[in-house]
């Protein structure tokens, strides 16, 4: 707990967003009463421009931003996602198995902040932030509840806002936002009809692209690494609700104000998340600058994934540009799977050069993979009926195996491969034998 203080502390000391000093008590207690009486909201809200919104189930506080198009965060302007959304269809269609045509305007653009990280029913949405597409601009809305009273009146402005829209665009949206809200709209009276809107979660995708490439897949590490947004000073979302519950505690907005910016920003490189993709599916994003800076692994399951998703041309591409990397000795691990592509589609020769690469790779390895070997055995018994050949290599494949079986803790796995190449290699000299007679 004390180490949460200090982290709260150093928070409240180093804000870069609209930073206020804690209110005094007669603030506090002035601010109180001006909102027991109607009167305006605390400066600490009109600040950074919240307002009270009132509609048939109550009140709530929403802040509504406006960014002009064209509008950059970080590498990619957000209006390049007027033209290109409609490439974002695989990934719908993949995730919904059934989908319409995406239309940007029928987008909503959603993060939550919560008062726990659980599903269930105790957990409360007290921010809930959406952005959406005009013809000129990007608006960010979030709301917010200063009680539970003030629920039902947010939910229903968020229907409101949904009731035009087709697709839900998070991340790992599905499995947390969304049924976190569903959960809110049933205890407060509202039961399940009709379709429920579509979901474009990219935590799904950039896992695909980069779970091999990145320390991890979280937003903040997604968006700096790959989409250039630097976010200098910023409230980690898991303080959102002990910053929350300051603000409950002793009314002072200025603990939610970096809140405030952390999710806004959350909104924004939702968009640019989906203008990268949107390009990436559309043969645009695949430059020749970005390619050539690019590690292996990660054309490789780029490549994958736009093969995945229907964009042939373009992964044709950076398979053809990682076989050449392959070549030039720059490749590894992923290499066996690239091989195995080929193998499946039928390209035997370009197969057999990155085997034959992986293949002096294991040989200098501490921990060799045998894979290689084997493919290489196989391909010389089965297709070029080289015995000899395939024999050299299934005999290295076995003693490879006996290096590596003392830093191999599954002794199972162990036994099953070794007993696995002895066999093989016992019927290839078998083989041989009768060959020479």
């Amino acid at each position: 707990m004390s180490g949460l203080r200090e982290r709260l502390g150093r928070l409240r000391q180093d804000s870069s967003v609209n930073p206020v000093t804690p209110a005094q008590p007669e603030q506090q207690a002035s601010e109180q009463e001006a909102l027991s009486e109607g009167q305006d909201l605390p400066a600490g809200f009109r600040q950074i421009g919240v307002e009270q919104i009132s509609n048939e189930s109550g009140q709530f506080l929403l802040r509504r931003i406006e960014y002009s198009l064209p509008y950059r965060h970080g590498r990619y302007d957000l209006g390049e996602l007027l033209a290109c959304a409609p490439h974002l269809h695989p990934i719908a269609m993949r995730q919904n198995q059934q989908s319409e045509a995406i239309d940007i305007k029928r987008l909503l653009f959603l993060d939550t902040e919560t008062t726990g990280l659980g599903v269930g029913t105790g957990n409360v949405p007290f921010m809930i932030g959406y952005g959406y597409y005009t013809d000129q601009s990007f608006i960010v809305e979030q709301t917010l509840i200063r009680h539970p009273g003030e629920e039902k009146a947010m939910l229903t402005y968020l229907l409101g806002r949904m009731k035009d829209k087709s697709h839900l665009v998070t991340y790992n949206g599905r499995t947390f936002d969304w049924p976190v809200l569903v959960n809110r709209f049933i205890l407060n009276g509202w039961r399940r009809s009709g379709a429920e809107p579509g979901h474009i979660d990219f935590l799904h995708p950039s896992r695909a692209l980069w779970r091999n490439t990145l320390p991890s897949c979280r937003l903040s590490t997604v968006e700096e690494a790959r989409l250039g947004i630097q976010r200098g000073h910023d409230v980690p979302g898991s303080l959102a609700p002990a910053l929350y519950f300051q603000y409950l505690s002793d009314g002072n907005p200025a603990h939610l104000h970096g809140v405030y910016a952390h999710n806004e920003k959350d909104i924004l490189t939702l968009a640019s998340l989906s203008v990268h993709f949107g390009l990436l599916l559309g043969g645009e994003g695949a430059s020749d600058e970005g390619i050539e800076a690019a590690e292996g692994e990660e054309l490789f399951r780029t490549a994958c994934w736009l093969e995945q998703h229907g964009a042939q041309e373009t992964a044709e591409r950076l398979f053809a540009l990682l076989n050449d990397m392959e070549e030039q000795g720059d490749g590894s691990g992923w290499s066996l799977a690239l091989a195995a592509r080929y193998k499946r589609a039928g390209q035997h020769d370009r197969a057999l050069k990155l085997w034959r690469r992986s293949a002096e790779l294991a040989e200098g390895s501490t921990v060799p993979k045998l894979d290689a070997h084997v493919e290489l055995a196989m391909y010389y018994e089965h297709r070029d009926k080289q015995l000899i050949r395939a024999l050299t290599y299934a005999e290295k494949a076995l003693e490879l195996a006996q290096r590596r079986a003392r830093l191999l803790s599954d002794a199972t796995k162990r036994k099953a491969e070794r007993e696995s190449l002895l066999h093989r290699v016992a019927r290839l000299r078998d083989k041989v034998a009768r060959e020479r007679k």
